[in-house]
């Protein structure tokens, strides 16, 4: 079984900005280690969806983005958790666009979608990005099909979401067994 968690909302200042602004808030996100606790209390107070994933002897893997790191530690023990560069989030840079304000998850979202259509703005193309998480899914599917062995993923929104697909096309079936904010906890099973 695989677990695929996606980190808690991160505590930063998300209001409208100019370009400038919202670059030094996106090295804020991505450096920042504050995120929403209660977005992981709610989930740790309902035993019934989140004793399972506790309890087990799970091999347990995180992104070492502060964010996702800072997640995985509330949720388990540090010495069993394993940083993997492989599991940061799909590269975000932003461009100064003058005279425009928007929110901060606008400014996400407008280079977010450039990138997607091939507009990188000197971040790892969308090809590079795409591979290394279908190579962490080959993976996770060679393990997620044996008995008795429980795997969890804590990384970030579009890299699990690629992951997630690529193991539904292998045959496994996906369900969301929590979500809160950012929060999403995932299961995959053969």
């Amino acid at each position: 079984m695989i677990y695929l968690i996606r980190h808690a909302t991160p505590l930063i200042d998300y209001k409208p900005c100019n370009a400038r602004s919202a670059k030094l808030r996106l090295d804020e996100y991505n450096q920042t280690s504050s995120i929403d606790e209660a977005e992981i209390a709610a989930f740790l107070g309902q035993p019934n969806v989140s004793q399972m994933l506790l309890a087990s002897e799970a091999n347990v893997m995180s992104s070492p983005v502060n964010r996702a790191y800072a997640t995985a530690c509330r949720l388990f023990d540090v010495a069993c958790i394993q940083q993997d560069a492989r599991l940061r989030e799909f590269d975000l840079r932003l461009s100064n666009i003058p005279v425009l304000k928007m929110g901060l998850r606008h400014w996400f979202a407008l280079h977010r979608i450039l990138w997607l259509l091939g507009i990188s703005l000197g971040a790892a193309s969308r090809k590079a990005e795409h591979q290394r998480a279908l190579g962490v899914a080959a993976e996770l599917y060679k393990i997620g099909g044996e008995a008795g062995k429980i795997t969890i993923i804590v990384s970030h929104g579009m890299f699990l979401r690629t992951v997630r697909k690529a193991l539904q096309r292998r045959g496994m079936q996906a369900h969301r067994v929590y979500r809160s904010g950012c929060f999403t906890v995932e299961s995959l099973t053969p």
